[in-house]
Order: C-alpha cells, then sequence, then structure tokens
C-alpha cells in the first residue's frame, strides 16, 4: 500500500465502531493527513430536533428519514462544512470516506486523481457497489483496466468514496439545508446542469463486507433482496446508458 499525502481526505467515524478500527488505521496509513469527523450517531449524541427532522423527511417525501441516516446526512454536511472553510480553488478536490471504506486500487486513484480534479466538480469513486453505468457518450478517460464519464444519475447511490470541490460542497450544503432525503440519493439534490459529475468503473473505492450496515440490521433474506433488485435496476441503467 502507498502513501498518499498529497490527496487531502476526510473519513467519518465514530469512537463506538470498535469494530471498524482496523479499517480506519489502513485508511490512515493510506492517507497519512486524513482528517477524522466525528460520525454522529442519534443513539449516542443528542440530535436537536431529531423527532422533527425525521417528521418533516415524512412530510417532504412520504418516507420517515431512519435515525441513523439523519446522522449520516449531518455527518456529511460536518464534512461539506470543513471544505467550504477551507475556500481552496475549484481544481482542489477533497475525497470523502466512511469508516467501511475499502481502497480496491490505490495506483489508480494516485494516478488519476488530478485528472479527476481538473475536470469534474463531484467524482464517484465507488458507488452502489459497482453497479454505476456511464454515459457511452461523455466517457472522458479511457483505459484496458478502468473507464471515467459522466453516470447515470440513477446508479449514483452510496456515499463511502467520492471526492468534491469546495463549490459542490456548498451545493450540498445548500441543497440538503431542508432534510427530507438519506445523503446518497444524489438524483434527489444532484444536477448536471449545475454539477459537473463523474465515475469511475470498476469502482476503485468499495465498502468491506465483513462489516454490517449501521444505517439498518439486514438478515440474509434482505441482503438477496437488495441485490436482485440491484440486479435488475443495473441492466436497465446499463442499456440506458450504452445510448447516452
Amino acid at each position: 500500500m502507498a502513501l498518499f499525502d498529497s490527496i487531502p481526505a476526510y473519513v467519518i467515524f465514530s469512537n463506538v465502531e470498535i469494530n471498524r478500527k482496523s479499517q480506519l488505521n489502513e485508511l490512515i496509513n493510506a492517507f497519512p493527513s486524513i482528517i477524522k469527523i466525528d460520525a454522529i450517531f442519534p443513539s449516542n449524541i443528542k440530535v436537536p430536533f431529531l423527532n422533527n427532522i425525521i417528521t418533516k423527511s415524512f412530510e417532504r417525501t412520504g418516507r420517515k428519514l431512519l435515525i441513523n441516516e439523519v446522522g449520516v446526512l449531518l455527518s456529511h454536511r460536518l464534512a461539506w462544512t470543513s471544505i467550504v472553510k477551507n475556500n481552496t480553488p475549484d481544481n482542489i478536490h477533497y475525497l470523502i470516506l466512511e469508516s467501511d471504506s475499502k481502497i480496491l486500487n490505490y495506483q489508480i486513484l494516485s494516478q488519476n486523481f488530478d485528472f479527476v480534479q481538473n475536470n469534474y466538480d463531484c467524482f464517484f469513486w465507488g458507488a452502489w457497489n459497482g453497479h454505476s453505468s456511464i454515459k457511452k457518450s461523455s466517457i472522458t478517460r479511457k483505459h484496458t483496466y478502468f473507464k471515467i464519464g459522466e453516470p447515470i444519475i440513477d446508479s449514483v447511490y452510496g456515499a463511502y468514496g467520492y471526492s468534491i470541490n469546495s463549490k459542490t460542497a456548498k451545493y450540498m450544503l445548500e441543497k440538503t439545508n431542508k432534510v427530507a432525503y438519506p445523503v446518497d440519493i444524489y438524483k434527489r439534490f444532484l444536477s448536471t446542469s449545475d454539477i459537473k459529475i463523474g465515475t469511475i468503473l470498476p469502482a476503485i473505492i468499495d465498502t468491506w463486507l465483513n462489516t454490517k450496515s449501521n444505517i439498518k440490521d439486514e438478515n440474509l433474506i434482505d441482503l438477496l433482496y437488495r441485490y436482485i433488485i440491484m440486479k435488475i435496476l443495473s441492466i436497465r441503467n446499463n442499456i440506458i446508458a450504452y445510448f447516452r
């Protein structure tokens, strides 16, 4: 594993996540200057007006945010706020990771980071556990082992491995100022007419399979159902992406 001190990075982690400490240490070893954002768990930290927030989310979307979905949203907003305070140019990206993020290919990340921060405002180094879809006409870099381009916005979920510039941090703070959807339902608040969005396939950041979700408990049936739905939607999105 190489050391990437030149890539500014944040990791969202809580000391209560004891089972993810070794994964955090791996990220710290890879990114010596990584900034730790204390993850918000409403079960451990008092969140003002939590019930009102959940009620409002139902009024605005028809679905109540789960308690930990509120925590994830607030945690990422802390990272975005920190990026805005840095007041850096738009060609500087910050990598945002979570406690269960797993870097699959450090070399590709390092070799393409400059290209990404000079060509995109928001970039998903991994999304939807590798099932994102890239519009065929939007490909800006193609290699034997990967391709980079604009994703079908419906195919990007997950907040475990993305990079943004200061412009996007401000934009996302504005768009999520009124709590409504989970932080990773990007199609609800990211617009390609405002923000230049990109992704890479195959994904080079994913999540560790040996850690359970902090959002909700899932049994084997839940996981199987989610996998089948993901596969079906992925096929649909790939067909759409081919003709765009």
